[in-house]
């Protein structure tokens, strides 16, 4: 071949190539954001005050009403009338708001809320503690008396804010430590996780050898 005369490269060489290291790339990043997640602290929590979108809370509510309705028709006809009737007016009130009142106050979340990854807050990103109170018992009932319009005013407030919030001086936040959707995901692939580790170390081979295959080709060209 004449020394003034260059081999043209194919183009699908650099392509492969380039390719193979925008996935390496994109997957080291993925790591790295999973070493990034924050770990749990031992002493009492202050969460970041990242505001909790409105379909987050509503995936919240929904995994708590079906909880309850689960408990309802588990035990109504085992209590013979004495819970869960329109006899046991008290009763029933008492068990709902303590369903509702208790863990916000220990924990800050229903367990609807600890699967959607959010958590009730004070000012100060802490659980509210005694603040509950009044935001399950008498915010959420002004909420709902005024045709729904203080739950639905958290989808246009800058903080996302609930009348209920509002009249505790709440706030529901991401939880940064636990739940979220995510961890429904993940309880679901648990059984495909090793499968899925499988196949992409066999993918991350075979470009390997590709990138290889290609450095090859261009060292020949570059010889001749």
């Amino acid at each position: 071949m004449p020394s003034g005369t260059k081999k043209r490269r194919n183009p699908r060489q650099r392509t492969s190539a380039s390719r193979y290291k925008a996935d390496k790339q994109s997957k080291t990043d993925k790591k790295e954001n999973k070493k990034k997640t924050p770990e749990k602290p031992d002493g009492p929590i202050k969460y970041p005050m990242n505001y909790a979108r409105p379909f987050s809370r509503l995936y919240a509510f929904t995994v708590d009403l079906g909880l309850l309705m689960m408990i309802i028709y588990t035990i109504a006809p085992q209590a013979g009338g004495a819970i869960f009737s329109n006899e046991s007016v008290a009763p029933n009130l008492v068990f709902l708001l303590g369903y509702f009142i208790l863990p916000t106050i220990l924990w800050g979340r229903t367990p609807g809320k600890w699967v959607a990854g959010i958590v009730v807050v004070d000012a100060e990103g802490r659980t509210p503690g005694p603040a509950a109170i009044p935001r399950e018992m008498i915010g959420k009932l002004v909420s709902f008396l005024a045709a729904g319009i203080g739950i639905f005013w958290l989808i246009f407030d800058p903080k996302r804010q609930g009348w209920h919030d509002k009249i505790a001086g709440t706030f529901v936040v991401e939880n940064p430590y636990s739940g979220g959707p995510q961890f429904m995901k993940d309880f679901f692939k648990f059984g495909k996780k090793d499968e899925e580790e499988t196949d992409s170390d066999d993918d991350d081979t075979d470009d390997i050898d590709e990138e290889e295959s290609d450095s090859s080709s261009d060292e020949d060209d570059k010889s001749k």
